[in-house]
């Protein structure tokens, strides 16, 4: 059972579509009536072609201010249709992903939004406030999720002794396992579970699994 949240999870699911021939001012009107700031654009066959964005529609304020505008810029200026205003093609991502991979594909292509398709139907569209959803969770919840999904399901050989507990987000991990190696594990997943800010692992160990034997070999 999935207990990890997903971008289908805390993505929009009612998504706002324009046509590529929608007009400039129509586009404008429906992103002040839904309080958004994009979406996307299909074309004649339905078929997500792009996205549409204030910072697209703010390009023709731009034209009315002093300087030299880059091609790109002067063509959104003069655009005139949302098929003109557009960012094409759509930086997309699919509703199974985690909200690890999709802050990171945001971060590596410098937008602050993703179209979310399963297969080439739109489903909805996620933001980056939306990925910061799962930081809203509890303390209370934070630590269910903890001992539910690290502390119960991998750390089988006595998890009556770890200790867990959540202030703020930040996890600490307090107790003694058998082997080193676990520790440093136990580090990695926990930082995994949704809505965990930092981990401060205070984990102490028997058996040091790390150390190499004379002839090199760990044990």
């Amino acid at each position: 059972m999935r207990h990890y949240l997903v971008v289908s999870d805390v993505m929009t699911k009612d998504v706002v579509t324009v046509t590529e021939d929608t007009p400039f001012k129509t586009v404008a009107g429906l992103l002040a009536e839904h309080h958004i700031s994009a979406m996307p654009v299909r074309d004649a066959y339905g078929r997500v072609t792009g996205v549409v964005s204030e910072s697209d529609l703010l390009r023709k304020e731009a034209k009315q201010r002093p300087g030299r505008l880059h091609r790109t810029a002067r063509a959104k200026a003069d655009a005139v249709t949302a098929g003109q205003l557009m960012t094409s093609p759509a930086v997309t991502i699919e509703g199974g992903c985690t909200l690890d991979e999709a802050a990171r594909l945001m971060a590596a292509r410098g937008i602050t939004r993703l179209v979310v398709m399963d297969g080439a139907e739109l489903v909805g569209i996620v933001s980056r406030s939306d990925l910061l959803s799962a930081y809203v969770a509890s303390d209370q919840e934070i630590l269910a999720r903890v001992h539910r999904d690290v502390v119960d399901r991998h750390l089988w050989d006595d998890p009556q002794a770890v200790e867990v507990a959540v202030q703020e987000g930040v996890v600490t991990l307090t107790g003694q396992v058998e082997r080193r190696s676990t520790v440093a594990f136990a580090t990695t997943l926990v930082e995994g579970v949704d809505g965990v800010v930092a981990v401060h692992n205070k984990l102490t160990w028997r058996l040091d699994d790390t150390a190499r034997t004379p002839g090199g070999i760990f044990y």
